[in-house]
């Protein structure tokens, strides 16, 4: 159970009450939206959150939004967090404060916990440079597997560089190897990886990002 003090003034006299709420922890983990277009078995757009909830009701994390069919992201490669907030007494609710990767600053959201369910609310639009959205939108908690924020690759051999600029190369994974993206090169065509050798070592190389399906 988590507490709240709740300070109330009575005849001038400050009177404290200690007012619980549920600790069930409902915003933590990783939640997903997909929205697709009828003919196209690629998405649209995709939105993903991951959520920490502290033992206070603190929320923080961040989120990744991919959209336009990946000609728009909103994401952070290195896994900086971009949002924080608080849940409400109820345990259901939180208000989020959160800044797009693209520099826009100040935005407020708020999430709502229902049902297994996540909804997402923009109720401020973050100020300055560009944000995407979305704005309104359901989750649901993504199922957790072994390759959790891996990129798979998809064609017959994906050929990897020492550096983005590199030609010459003889090593290369096979489709349905899994890698773990890094950074992005300046021109958004290649990944920095890393992916487990035969020994067990991490390795890290430069692919094509259609190698891995993750052009913008």
């Amino acid at each position: 159970m988590k507490y709240f003090l709740d300070l109330t003034v009575l005849g001038g006299v400050l009177a404290l009450s200690s007012v619980s709420w549920s600790a069930d922890y409902n915003f933590s983990g990783d939640w997903e939206f997909i929205e697709h277009i009828a003919g196209s078995s690629k998405p649209y757009s995709t939105f993903e959150l991951k959520l920490t909830e502290g033992a206070d009701g603190t929320v923080t994390g961040s989120y990744c939004f991919i959209t336009q069919s990946g000609n728009r992201i909103d994401c952070s490669a290195n896994g900086i967090d971009n949002l924080a907030g608080q849940v409400s007494k109820d345990g259901q609710h939180a208000e989020i404060h959160f800044d797009s990767f693209f520099g826009a600053k100040g935005g407020v959201a708020d999430l709502a916990s229902f049902d297994g369910l996540l909804t997402w609310k923009v109720r401020k639009n973050p100020i300055g440079d560009f944000f995407y959205g979305p704005y309104s939108v359901t989750l649901n908690r993504k199922k957790i597997d072994a390759h959790q924020g891996q990129r798979q690759v998809v064609v017959e051999k994906a050929y990897l560089y020492p550096t983005p600029s590199a030609t010459t190369v003889k090593s290369y994974l096979i489709k349905g190897d899994y890698v773990r993206l890094i950074a992005v090169s300046d021109d958004f065509k290649f990944w920095k990886i890393v992916y487990s050798g035969k020994n067990g070592i991490a390795i890290e190389r430069w692919i094509d990002c259609h190698a891995i399906d993750s052009c913008p």
